[in-house]
């Protein structure tokens, strides 16, 4: 037996909104909008090709609102974007990027036709912590040149990717921009104490800033990780091991919280093969 929707807005050709039980479903297939009107009524067939997305209860108000407020083809693209997403990684996003994702893009079209440019300063920083989800974010771009003749800026690709993987774990944005922006402040005090300059490009500076962001997960959420090769590290790195603890002093500055002695053994390693490279 085929389950029944509610059309109750039209978004494109290929991507509708519907209700059914007094939920909201986004319905995405190519054509499925076609021919179509509000208040008819759909059902599960084969050309919904992708898949129907419920809008959970708790962002139902605020995605109905974007419906009411944004553009319908800036959300049909949005939705798209979020579909994408969801397939490359293959996984569900949290629902809230329904809503945060379309409201972000509104306002960068917004802001790119006023003239107004927003710079990302940790746009190195995204592209190599979170590689998947910077290349959605590039092809969100393309996809909004495409579809809606707007050239978003390269920043915008870094600031997507960061809605994408946000949803990915079930945090704010801003927490994500907070973490990120964090690892660059670490990257930067580690650069001035060693008065070296870190090739963003190298291994070094990829494995540095990929280990950073795991030990500010695992130190806000009080995870320890056991480094079992820390005695040897504290003998035989005893320079490296110094300097890591100013840098974890910096670090717990910044998280309000205390680093265990395992963590600064690890980043004492990763001090010294910055140091071997320079």
């Amino acid at each position: 037996m085929n389950i029944e929707y509610k059309i109750i807005k039209i978004l494109s050709n290929n991507v509708i909104v519907t209700e059914k039980d007094n939920k909201l479903f986004v319905l995405i297939g190519k054509g499925i909008g076609f021919g179509r009107k509000k208040g008819d009524i759909i059902s599960e067939e084969k050309n919904i090709e992708n898949k129907f997305i419920q809008i959970n209860d708790k962002e139902k108000n605020g995605y109905e609102n974007i419906l009411t407020s944004v553009d319908e083809k800036t959300i049909a693209l949005t939705e798209e974007v979020i579909a994408l997403a969801s397939e490359r990684l293959n996984e569900e996003l949290n629902s809230h990027i329904h809503v945060a994702l379309a409201d972000h893009i509104n306002f960068a079209i917004k802001r790119t036709k006023e003239g107004i440019d927003i710079v990302n300063p940790f746009l190195y920083e995204i592209k190599t912590l979170y590689p998947t989800e910077y290349s959605i974010g590039e092809k969100a771009l393309e996809l909004i040149k495409e579809k809606l003749g707007i050239n978003l800026p390269e920043s915008e690709i870094g600031f997507i990717a960061l809605h994408i993987y946000s949803a990915r774990v079930n945090t704010d944005v801003s927490d994500s921009l907070k973490n990120t922006r964090i690892v660059k402040e670490v990257v930067n005090f580690i650069s001035e104490k060693l008065n070296i300059s870190i090739d963003e490009k190298s291994l070094e500076y990829s494995r540095l800033i990929s280990h950073l962001r795991y030990a500010i997960y695992r130190i806000e959420n009080n995870k320890n990780l056991e480094n079992m090769f820390l005695p040897s590290v504290k003998k035989q790195l005893k320079k490296e091991f110094k300097i890591s603890k100013e840098v974890c002093n910096f670090i717990a500055e910044k998280l309000d919280k205390e680093i265990p002695e395992d963590e600064i053994g690890y980043i004492a390693v990763h001090i010294h093969r910055l140091l071997e490279k320079n």
